[in-house]
Formats: C-alpha cells, structure tokens, sequence
C-alpha cells in the first residue's frame, strides 16, 4: 500500500487511459513517452542514459542520477529499491539532482501554531485565542507560505509571548511536494508498461 494513497489515486485517475511510446529505445539510451491516445494529457517522458534518468511532463521535471557498479541502468535501481509495489521518495530523494522534491506545508505549520500556543496557556492566559484571531483565522495574515508565516509571526502579539519561528536545522515544515510523489509513482508505472512490452515482443518474436 502506497504511503501516499491520495497521490497513488489521483495517478490512477489521469493516467487511465496512458499509453507508451518508444520514441529511442537503443541500450541503455531511451526515450518513453507516456500519454493518453489522442491527447497530451498529464504525459510524462523517461529519458534515461548510462547512470543518469530524467522524468519530465506535465507535473514537472526531475533528474536523478547515481554513479556505481550496480546504477549504470537507471531502471535496475528504480525496480530494485520499491517500497514494495510502491514508490520509494524518500531513497529516491537521494538521487536526485535537478527538480524541487519538497515544498512548505500550511498544515504542518498550522498544526505546529497549535501545539505552541496550547503550551503558552498556562503561562499565558488567551494565547490559543489570540493565535487564532491574528493567524490561524485571520484576514490580515497568511501562512499559505513561509514568508507570510514568518511575517504572521513577527507581527503576533499578546501581552509578553514571543512567537517563535523555528530554524530549519531545528525544524522543518516542508514536505514531499505532490508533483514528485506524482512523478515517482510515473517511473514505477512506466517501467512497468516498458518491461511488459519487451516480455510481449520476446514471446512474439
């Protein structure tokens, strides 16, 4: 089971009706287009060469890449570190070279205000209250971004408490951005379809 599930869904979903299309297949050096028949539909493309694969299409472009003995095929690695039959981002983080895995999360900060303001209570009577006014419910301040959050903050006042904006060595509220984990479960399934058509062309054959 996918430790995304909505992500795995909605893939599911926009790439019901994809098919593959082999626009270079020589070795080590392809070129797999992904798309709905008639359509260009959320297509992606795998390009892969010795040591290096890049997915990229309409949920953005990522570069992966990894020099050892047992990486010059890109689809080797991708196959052989699955979290089971899903994605693995997080040790295909590792990999990567060029795209942004990661991006703020708005709930994960919401829920970090939450926590900080119920610890200040008993020191500081009316503090959930007044987070909730100035920031969490407010038309003045936004923590859609990390910007507006850092600002919303600053501005934060009741009586004596400080707000405090956490260091990202201390803590982060970033999380996998959903266009990765999109794009992750893209290169599981099209290798998928890109090893199913080389098993039907041996039989064939």
């Amino acid at each position: 089971m996918s430790a995304y599930p909505e992500i795995a869904a909605r893939f599911a979903r926009e790439t019901a009706g994809h098919e593959m299309t082999a626009l270079h297949d020589d070795g080590l050096y392809r070129h797999l287009r992904f798309a709905p028949k008639d359509s260009s539909l959320y297509w992606w493309d795998l390009i892969t060469w010795p040591y290096n694969l890049i997915v990229n299409g309409s949920h953005g472009s990522f570069h992966f890449c990894r020099f050892g003995p047992d990486t010059e095929d890109m689809l080797v690695l991708f196959r052989d570190s699955r979290a089971g039959r899903s994605i693995n981002p997080q040790y295909w983080e590792e990999k990567l070279r060029a795209g942004n895995s990661k991006s703020w999360s708005e709930a994960k900060f919401r829920a970090f205000l939450i926590e900080e303001a119920a610890a200040l209570e008993f020191r500081y009577p009316g503090t959930v209250e007044a987070v909730g006014k100035q920031i969490l419910n407010s038309d003045e301040h936004s923590i859609e971004y990390k910007e507006t959050a850092q600002f919303a903050c600053s501005q934060f006042r009741h009586g004596d408490v400080t707000l405090r904006f956490p260091d990202e060595w201390d803590l982060s509220f970033d999380e996998f951005d959903w266009q990765y984990l999109w794009q992750c479960h893209a290169i599981v399934w099209g290798i998928g379809q890109y090893d199913a058509a080389r098993t039907s062309a041996v039989v064939t054959s």
